[in-house]
């Protein structure tokens, strides 16, 4: 884990509204359902001023309340231009990063930053936007904000 800010990121996809109660039941959850509809959909293919990095984003955003209430989860791409997309800038993140199998290691990864938060932690969640970023096959970075 360590600290870093993001200076400025725009992130740009498909979207739905879900929480964590949805996501731990396999006939509720809606975030594995939207990967498959991004990719069925050609939304990679529709979006405009795609950066050239071909790093593959899911973003939490729209958090109704903390870790229980509703957020928006968006499968995206960064973009150049902030129109019509998700804009991070200048926020302070906590970075956890698992390598394995994919879906295990998001799983897995997700789990170690509920534990984090859970034990008495350094920092304290900001829920602004949170990010996972898939750069490298069998790897994943998740962002978690913080406050400052």
């Amino acid at each position: 884990m360590k600290v870093a800010i993001v200076k400025k990121l725009y992130l740009s996809g498909l979207s739905v509204i879900t929480n964590n109660k949805n996501e731990q039941n396999e006939e509720s959850a809606k975030i594995m359902q939207l990967w498959d509809d991004y990719e069925t959909s050609g939304t990679y293919g529709k979006t405009f001023n795609k950066n050239l990095n071909s790093a593959m984003y899911c973003f939490y955003s729209d958090y109704e309340s903390d870790v229980n209430g509703d957020y928006k989860a968006t499968v995206a791409v960064e973009v150049t231009k902030p129109k019509k997309a998700v804009v991070i800038e200048d926020e302070r993140y906590l970075v956890f990063s698992k390598k394995g199998e994919l879906p295990e290691i998001v799983l897995e990864c997700w789990k170690e930053i509920g534990d984090y938060f859970d034990n008495e932690p350094s920092y304290e969640r900001a829920y602004k936007v949170d990010f996972e970023k898939y750069s490298k096959e069998n790897e994943i970075e998740i962002y978690v904000s913080i406050k400052r």
